[in-house]
Parts: C-alpha cells; structure tokens; sequence
C-alpha cells in the first residue's frame, strides 16, 4: 500500500513540475516577445513583471490596431471619392483584396503557412496539460 502511493505522489510530483516548466518556459518566451526585454537578454525579469508588462503591451498593441483600422477605413472612403470623381475601376487598381474587406486575426493566420508539426511524446503531455 506505502509503495503505491509513493508511485501516485512521484506521478503527480512529476505532472506537476512538468505543468510549472511548461508555465515558466512560456513566460519567458512572453518576455522575448516585448520590447522592453527582447533587446536586452542580460536583463531578466521576474514573472510578475513580464505578465504585467505583457498585458500592457497587448493592450497598446490593440490600440494601434484599432487607429490602424480606422485610418484604413478613412482611405478607402477617399479612394472610393477618387474613384468615382475619374471614373476608374477598382479591378483596375491591382489591390490583393477588394476595398472594403474585414480582416480579423483568425482570417490572417488561415492565410498564413502552416508549420510542420511533429508529435511527440512530450507535445502530447504539454496539450493534455493546456
């Protein structure tokens, strides 16, 4: 009985540093992904900071987005003017989408390559543990 739960606690104790390892491998990949951190790799911060900063960092980039997407609309409302005032067609502008077109974020990824994927013994443990 002892032996069987030594094996269950070092199961679990094993699970456990796994799931830690996995959290703590991704907070630091986080920090190389601001700019704060990703131009300086001496500099290490502590969890707490790079999750704060990570936040901070989505939110402005969630807002340039935002101004980006309205100045894309400001445009397009003018090259529509544009093209009505001389008379020319959109096709004949060459764009790689038609005026108006949503792009979200789902949209943008399934238009971009697929990496391979490879399966592991350690990718299927990480996907149980999401």
């Amino acid at each position: 009985m002892q032996e069987k739960r030594r094996r269950r606690r070092e199961s679990h104790n094993a699970v456990e540093r796994r799931r830690r390892d996995n959290i703590n491998e991704k907070i630091q990949e986080l920090a190389t992904l601001l700019p704060d951190f990703a131009s300086d790799p001496q500099n290490k911060p502590n969890k707490g900071v790079i999750l704060r900063k990570s936040v901070e960092y989505i939110r402005q980039v969630n807002i340039l987005a935002q101004k980006q997407s309205d100045r894309v609309r400001e445009l397009e409302d003018a090259l529509r003017k544009l093209l009505a005032e001389t008379g020319a067609q959109e096709r004949d502008l060459g764009l790689s989408l038609p005026l108006g077109t949503t792009l979200d974020l789902a949209t943008i990824i399934s238009s971009m390559p697929q990496p391979s994927v490879s399966y592991t013994a350690s990718s299927a443990m990480d996907a149980m543990m999401d």
